[in-house]
C-alpha cells in the first residue's frame, strides 16, 4: 500500500469535499462507522490478528470488528471485510481525509491495499454477536441453496411458503435496527422458524426497514422494490431449492459509482456460503450446491477483473467451487447505449493529443466521476481537465483540485489501484449542490468539460475512459443525472431511425461498456433479450473478451417492456425491466438443474436455452446474447 497515496480518488473525495453532497444519510448519525475492504499479500491464517485490536489516532478510537467469516476446509483468505466502530460518538464530518489515511495504516500495516466503503449508521450495529441458533430439518431429499443479493428485499413475501412454511432459511438485512441478541455484527439476521411466527408488515416495521423519524428512505417502504423484483423471479422452483437472502444497506446504495458497496458485497457471500453449511448440517448433508445471484454493478473500473471486489470475490468463490458446485450469477448491465464508455485508439489521437468531451447536465445533486485507464506507465502523459469557461486543470502524476472560477469543484488523481494498470480519476462536484459548502468548495459548471490526453513520442495503445453510473434510485431521491461523453463521429441512432447497435470507429464505444463487477473469470454473466424476438435488448451491455455468457428476457417484446415479478407485498405484482430482471431468470434455472443433477447424479448440461447463431455482424448475435439463450 502507497505511503503517499492509501486513499483512492473516490475515498478522498467522498469523504473530503464530497461529504457534503454524496453522505446525505450519514448527516444526522452522531457515530457511523466506516467499512473496508482489506487485502493481504499472503493468505491469512487469523483474521482477528492481521488487523489491530485498537485504532487510536488524532483523539478519536476505533474498534476494527468482523462479520461472520466461512473458514471451511482450512480456506485462508487474503481479502477480509471489516468495519471500524467508534468508541465514543464521533460524527461523520471528524472523518476527513487526512485522518483517515493515518488511520488506515495503523489498521492493518502488512495489508497490500485498503479499499475504504460507505459508513454504516450506527443505529445497525450490535453490541457483541452470539452464536446462531441450530436449524431444524424442513424438507427431505438433495438439497440446493439459492441466495440473492440485492436491496429492499421482502424476505417474509408469502409466494416464498410451501407446504406452510417459508422457503427463506436465512436472510441477513444489513440496513435493519440493531437488537439484542443477533448473530450478526450489525442489522439483523432472520430465520426462518422467526418468518413463519412473524406477521410480514409488523416484522418490518419492528425493524426499521419501513423508514422512519431521521432514517434514511427504505426500499420496502414503496410498492416496488428491486430486491423482491430479481427474489421473486429467482424464487421458482422447488421446496428442495432453499433460500439465503442478503439485503444490502439502504444508504450505501445511494451511490451509484461503485465507491460504497465492496465490504457488504464479500461479507454477503461470506454469510452466505456459512449459513448453506448450516443448513446442510441440519438436514445431515454434505456441501451443498449454491448459486448466488447479485443484479448490481457498476460503469467504472478496470474492467480486466482486478478490482478489489473481484478479485474478493473470485478467491472465495474458487475456493468453494472446490468442494461443491458454486455459481455467482451477474447482469451484464444496461448501459449499451449510455455514452458511458470510450476507446481512444491510435486513429484518434493527432500529434500525440486526444480530446473527448464530458456532458455535465444542470441540477445535477451528486458528484461524477470519470476516470482514464492506460495501457502502461503514466510516464511522460499529461492529463487535461478544461472547465466550460476554459479553466484547465493539468497533472501529470499525484494529485490536484479542480479550481474554477476560484472555487475547488473537483479533484484530479493519478494513481495505480492495487498495482495494477495506472489509473486518472476526474472528480467532479454536482452542477447544483443541495447546499453550499464551505469556502472554496462549490458547484461545478454545468455544460461541455473536455478530458484532455497528450501521450509521449512513440506511445501505443489503447487508452480506456469509463463515467461511473450516477444513477437516482427512486427510494433515495439523491437529484442525480448522469454525465455522459459526447463526439460528434458517434452515430447514436441506425439508417432506420433506432438506437445503433454497432460501433463505427468514434471514440465513444459501445462494445465497452460491460457491469464493471462482471470481469473476473467466475461469474456467469447475463444479457438482456426480448423474449418475443429473441434479439439482444437495445441496452443490454456487451463486453471485449470477457463478455456475456447467457441471455434471458429483459423484456417481453418491443411495446411490453419489462418483465412480471413481486412487488415489495405480498399478492402484488410489478413489471420491471433490465439485465437485473434477467440474471435471476438464469440463477433459477441453474439452481433448479443442480437439483436434477444431485437427485439423479447426472450433471449433464445444466443450461438448457437455445444456441444463438455464430453471426459476428448481427447486433442480436453471441456478443450480446452469448452462447445460449433461456
Amino acid at each position: 500500500m502507497s505511503a503517499d497515496y492509501p486513499l483512492g480518488p473516490h475515498e478522498r473525495w467522498l469523504y473530503g469535499p464530497g461529504k457534503a453532497y454524496d453522505l446525505p444519510g450519514l448527516w444526522l448519525d452522531k457515530s457511523p462507522s466506516l467499512s473496508c475492504l482489506a487485502e493481504f499479500p499472503k493468505p491469512v491464517a487469523k483474521p482477528l490478528k492481521a488487523i489491530g485490536n485498537l485504532l487510536v489516532n488524532e483523539g478519536i478510537t476505533m474498534v476494527p470488528r468482523l462479520p461472520p467469516l466461512w473458514l471451511k476446509g482450512g480456506f485462508k483468505p487474503r481479502f477480509l471485510p471489516l468495519f471500524l466502530e467508534p468508541e465514543s460518538e464521533t460524527a461523520i464530518d471528524a472523518h476527513d481525509p487526512a485522518r483517515l489515511a493515518k488511520l488506515l495504516a495503523l489498521l492493518a500495516p502488512d495489508a497490500r491495499h485498503l479499499r475504504l466503503n460507505f459508513p454504516l449508521r450506527s443505529e445497525t450495529i450490535n453490541v457483541g454477536t452470539a452464536e446462531p441458533p441450530p436449524m431444524a430439518p424442513v424438507v427431505s431429499g438433495p438439497l440446493v441453496v439459492l441466495a440473492v443479493i440485492d436491496h429492499g428485499i421482502a424476505f417474509a413475501h408469502k409466494g416464498l411458503r410451501a407446504d406452510g412454511h417459508t422457503r427463506m432459511d436465512y436472510c441477513w438485512s444489513q440496513s435493519a435496527h440493531a437488537a439484542p441478541g443477533q448473530t450478526v455484527p450489525f442489522g439483523r439476521e432472520f430465520t426462518g422458524a422467526q418468518i413463519d411466527a412473524s406477521d410480514e408488515e409488523a416484522l418490518y416495521r419492528d425493524a426499521g426497514l419501513l423508514g422512519g423519524a431521521n432514517r434514511p428512505p427504505m426500499p420496502l417502504a414503496r410498492r416496488v422494490a428491486h430486491g423482491t423484483h430479481v427474489l421473486g423471479t429467482a424464487a421458482e422452483g422447488p421446496a428442495n431449492v432453499r433460500l439465503i437472502g442478503v439485503d444490502l444497506p439502504a444508504t450505501a446504495l445511494w451511490d451509484t459509482s461503485g465507491f460504497g458497496t465492496d465490504m457488504f458485497l464479500l461479507a454477503a457471500l461470506h454469510y452466505i456460503f456459512d449459513r448453506a453449511d448450516r443448513i446442510a448440517a441440519a438436514h445431515g448433508l454434505g456441501t451443498l450446491p449454491v448459486v448466488v445471484n447479485i443484479s448490481l454493478g457498476w460503469s467504472g473500473g478496470p474492467h480486466d477483473g482486478s478490482s478489489p471486489i473481484e478479485a474478493a470475490l473470485a478467491e472465495i468463490v474458487t475456493q468453494r467451487r472446490g468442494m461443491a458446485p458454486t455459481a455467482l450469477v451477474l447482469p451484464s448491465g444496461n448501459m449499451f447505449n449510455d455514452k458511458l464508455s470510450a476507446r481512444l485508439e491510435d486513429a484518434h489521437f493527432t500529434d500525440g493529443v486526444a480530446r473527448l468531451r464530458w456532458f455535465a447536465p444542470p441540477c445535477d445533486m451528486t458528484s461524477s466521476f470519470a476516470e482514464i485507464w492506460l495501457p502502461g506507465p503514466p510516464d511522460g502523459y499529461e492529463f487535461t481537465l478544461t472547465a466550460p469557461n476554459g479553466a484547465a486543470t493539468v497533472l501529470s502524476q499525484g494529485m490536484a483540485d479542480v479550481v474554477v472560477g476560484g472555487r475547488t469543484v473537483g479533484l484530479a488523481m493519478v494513481d495505480q489501484p492495487r498495482g495494477g494498470r495506472w489509473r486518472v480519476t476526474f472528480c467532479l462536484a454536482p452542477t447544483e449542490a443541495k447546499a453550499l459548502p464551505d469556502w472554496p468548495h462549490g458547484p461545478a459548471p454545468a455544460g461541455e468539460w473536455w478530458i484532455g490526453l497528450r501521450r509521449p513520442p512513440g506511445a501505443t495503445g489503447v487508452v480506456s475512459l469509463r463515467i461511473q453510473r450516477d444513477e437516482d434510485h427512486v427510494q433515495g431521491k439523491t437529484g442525480a443525472r448522469q454525465t455522459r461523453f459526447r463526439d460528434p463521429a458517434y452515430r447514436p441512432f441506425d439508417e432506420t431511425g433506432a438506437p445503433g447497435q454497432r460501433d463505427n470507429g468514434a471514440m465513444i464505444s459501445r462494445m465497452d461498456g460491460l457491469n464493471g463487477l462482471a470481469t473476473q473469470g467466475v461469474s456467469v454473466n447475463v444479457g438482456g433479450s426480448l423474449d418475443l424476438l429473441a434479439r439482444a435488448t437495445r441496452y443490454s451491455s456487451s463486453g471485449r473478451g470477457r463478455g456475456v455468457d447467457v441471455s434471458a428476457p429483459a423484456d417481453r417484446g418491443v411495446a411490453r417492456p419489462g418483465v412480471l415479478s413481486w412487488g415489495s407485498r405480498s399478492g402484488s405484482f410489478a413489471v420491471q425491466s433490465g439485465t437485473s430482471s434477467a440474471a435471476p431468470r438464469v440463477a433459477a434455472a441453474l439452481a433448479k438443474a443442480l437439483l436434477t443433477a444431485v437427485s439423479t447424479g447426472n450433471g449433464g448440461e445444466l443450461l438448457a436455452g437455445a444456441a444463438v447463431p455464430d453471426r459476428p455482424d448481427a447486433p442480436e448475435g453471441r456478443e450480446r446474447l452469448g452462447l445460449k439463450r433461456l
